[in-house]
């Protein structure tokens, strides 16, 4: 089957450089790597490689397997998806929180257009590591891609990729290399010069330097790039657009813009500078008040209404409400598992860590310098997502009770079962609530959405709060059942 998956994807051998690379170097046996190929009668439709946290995959005949994905991410989450752009397009449909980059892919054939070899560009040996790392840093784009000066170090040692750089009064000022390697291609990156010595044709003298050396060894030099030919070097040098290539990555996760006028208000409620039961002024008093957009204005608005401070009333506006929750001691456990009248097939993490919202370091009890976990779980039935949960979790609460941070396995199975057992009483807030964008984008339903919304405080026996949870369900999908104790 290895020399059938090879052949197969050697059909398109500048597509899966990194494909042919990872499984000649690493074969089918490590534990950081894993190959699956779809076939059907003894014809291959499909190629998917997981390398680390890495995912690459390959159909000639752009046919995903999503079924097959979705299984994978039930049980592993990749950081980065990549492949021919039509590929990985489909994945968005079955990864939902990932932002899809795609860039030219581009080949070189006939090296009668590269430049001159240039005397003062060196081909770099071990021991040459720590000034190409200091380089490297320089360039934004190039610290995630060259992590540790180690990384260059065992690259250089090993062979593993050509690096060659310019250097002027003893300091880089470009450097490019060879990455990852097949039988006949060999892919470029790395190419940088500092911003004040671009323009020079430095980088163009180093792409066409190992460029030439990969024409020699009778394999073809491939590369991505960002900008339109008529601003592209290597348009220039000779190099060919063959197709796209795309990636997927997780989107990090930034403060929403809404936060600090939430903040604000919230405080403003609670100071008493707006009344029970008064009338808030209009949305453009307020945006100018708290010199917000009325967008950014209504995303607070929005959650302090969920949260059960503030009612709209129809035609009339928006009014302020202290009452609209309370505390009352429940038999305690997960609604969105156990209360769904359909079995839930999966269960997907959306988190991060960080500072709380003011509202959250309040119900947590929080000191100014803690940390939460913050989580934003989907429940999957049979015919797509069912329930929402939001959690707030002190960090503290993770590390006292010994749970890895750095798993998501571990933090999912925490979020689901074992945070409810820890459990002794807790606060809960029912109401209905349309959906709003963040629910919207996770849940996949149109905005506006009638949902059944709870608020739940976890505390532990000894009283300290363990949790803030924020619970979203498809009304149809759910019936809770809640046991009251006297």
């Amino acid at each position: 089957m290895r020399e059938e998956l090879l052949e197969y994807l050697r059909g398109e051998p500048v597509y899966n450089t990194f494909l042919l690379a990872d499984i000649s170097n690493f074969g089918f046996d490590k534990e950081f790597q894993n190959v699956y190929a779809e076939v059907e009668e003894d014809v291959i439709h499909g190629v998917y490689l997981t390398f680390y946290q890495n995912l690459i995959l390959y159909s000639r005949e752009s046919r995903i397997n999503q079924e097959f994905l979705k299984d994978l991410f039930a049980r592993w989450t990749p950081a980065v998806v990549m492949g021919r752009s039509a590929d990985v397009k489909q994945v968005t449909e079955v990864l939902p929180g990932y932002r899809l980059e795609e860039k030219p892919l581009y080949l070189l054939e006939d090296g009668s257009h590269l430049a001159a070899d240039d005397v003062r560009d060196v081909k770099a040996v071990p021991g040459d590591e720590d000034k190409l790392y200091e380089f490297l840093m320089e360039i934004p784009q190039m610290r995630t891609l060259y992590g540790s000066k180690e990384m260059i170090g065992d690259r250089l040692e090993n062979g593993d990729g050509v690096h060659f750089y310019r250097e002027e009064n003893g300091r880089v000022i470009a450097q490019a290399n060879s990455a990852a390697k097949s039988e006949k291609t060999v892919m470029i990156g790395g190419v940088a010069t500092l911003p004040d010595r671009r323009g020079e044709g430095i980088a163009s003298a180093l792409v066409s330097r190992i460029s030439r050396g990969i024409l020699e060894e009778g394999k073809t030099p491939c590369l991505f790039c960002e900008r339109e030919e008529e601003h592209n070097l290597y348009a220039r040098l000779g190099f060919r657009k063959i197709g796209m290539w795309a990636t997927l990555q997780k989107v990090e996760k930034k403060l929403p813009s809404y936060i600090p006028v939430y903040n604000q208000l919230y405080q403003d409620l609670m100071d008493g500078v707006y009344e029970k039961d008064s009338l808030l002024p209009s949305e453009n008093a307020l945006a100018a008040t708290y010199k917000v957009s009325r967008n950014t204005l209504r995303q607070a608005l929005a959650i302090l209404c969920q949260d059960g401070y503030i009612y709209k009333h129809q035609g009339k506006g928006t009014y302020v409400s202290y009452d609209s929750h309370k505390k009352e001691e429940k038999n305690l456990y997960n609604f969105l598992m156990d209360c769904a009248k359909e079995p839930i097939l999966n269960v997907t993490a959306d988190y991060n860590f960080g500072k709380p919202t003011l509202i959250a370091r309040e119900k947590l009890k929080l000191e100014p310098e803690e940390e939460v976990l913050a989580s934003n779980n989907v429940y999957w039935g049979e015919e797509g997502p069912v329930g929402q949960a939001f959690l707030q979790i002190p960090v503290r609460l993770l590390d006292d009770l010994g749970i890895q941070r750095d798993s998501e396995e571990a933090l999912v199975r925490f979020m689901n079962e074992q945070l409810y057992q820890q459990a002794a009483t807790g606060e809960m807030i029912i109401q209905a609530a349309g959906a709003d964008e963040q629910v919207v984008s996770y849940m996949k339903i149109e905005e506006g959405t009638m949902l059944l919304y709870i608020e739940q405080i976890l505390f532990g026996r000894e009283g300290r709060p363990l949790a803030r949870v924020k619970y979203y369900f498809l009304p149809d999908k759910y019936k809770v059942d809640c046991r009251l104790q006297a």
